[in-house]
Formats: structure tokens, C-alpha cells, sequence
């Protein structure tokens, strides 16, 4: 998979206007799922949300650049490891969509029929490697 510009373009637009997006991309995530908040109580530095939104983007930019071998690496591994916390594998889809939800808001009207689609694609992508 590659490609993708539009995707990336997107991603410098989110850190351009809103920086770091750790709490906000968790307190979506703990809105939408209150009881994963539990599982971050020893975090109380944020260091481990942070590395783990770190990752995620990298494996996103990874699937829309190409050729999404560290993704598949990343996504299936810490598949197996996040079994050990009891997470859900459809979890793994609710972070991609929230972070991209984060960038399309950030985006604003700067978000394109481009940028859907990329995003679109490249969320299918990490939902096969997610629950492969």
C-alpha cells in the first residue's frame, strides 16, 4: 500500500494547528469508552498514551506512504500484547477513527475529498492487519 499524500498532508495540518493531541485523542477515546481508562492508571505521566499515539501515527503513515511492513509488524504484534490487558481487537479501529476524526477536525474546511478517501483506505487496511 502507498500512496497516499493526502493522508500525511493531513497529519502536518493537525500538527501544525493543534500540537500535541495526546489528551484530546484520549479523552475522545475514554468518552466513547469509559472503562479503558482503567487500564492507563499507572500512566500517571501520560508517557505510555504518548509512545502509544506515537506508534499508532507511525503505522499510519507507514500504510499511506507504503509499503506498510512496519505497520503490519507494529499492528500485529501489539495485537497479541494488548490480548493480555483483555482489550477488544476492534479497539485497535476505534483509535485509528478517533485520530482521524482529530485531524479532520483539526483540518477544518482544509479537509478534502483526497484526504477521506486516503484515510478511508488506509483504516481498511489497518482493520485487516488488526484482525488478521
Amino acid at each position: 500500500m502507498a500512496g497516499y499524500p493526502a493522508l500525511t498532508d493531513s497529519l502536518g495540518l493537525l500538527s501544525e494547528r493543534a500540537g500535541d493531541v495526546t489528551g484530546l485523542v484520549y479523552a475522545r477515546l475514554f468518552a466513547a469508552h469509559p472503562e479503558l481508562e482503567d487500564l492507563f492508571l499507572m500512566d500517571t505521566d501520560g508517557g505510555v498514551r504518548g509512545s502509544m499515539l506515537a506508534q499508532a501515527f507511525e503505522c499510519l503513515m507507514d500504510l499511506a506512504e507504503g509499503p506498510g511492513t512496519l505497520a503490519e509488524t507494529v499492528i500485529r504484534s501489539e495485537r497479541v500484547n494488548h490480548d493480555t490487558y483483555d482489550v477488544p481487537a476492534g479497539m485497535f479501529q476505534v483509535f485509528f477513527n478517533i485520530i482521524r476524526d482529530v485531524t479532520k477536525d483539526a483540518a477544518s474546511h482544509d479537509w478534502s475529498p483526497e484526504a477521506e478517501d486516503a484515510w478511508a483506505l488506509t483504516l481498511a487496511e489497518a482493520e485487516r492487519l488488526s484482525v488478521s
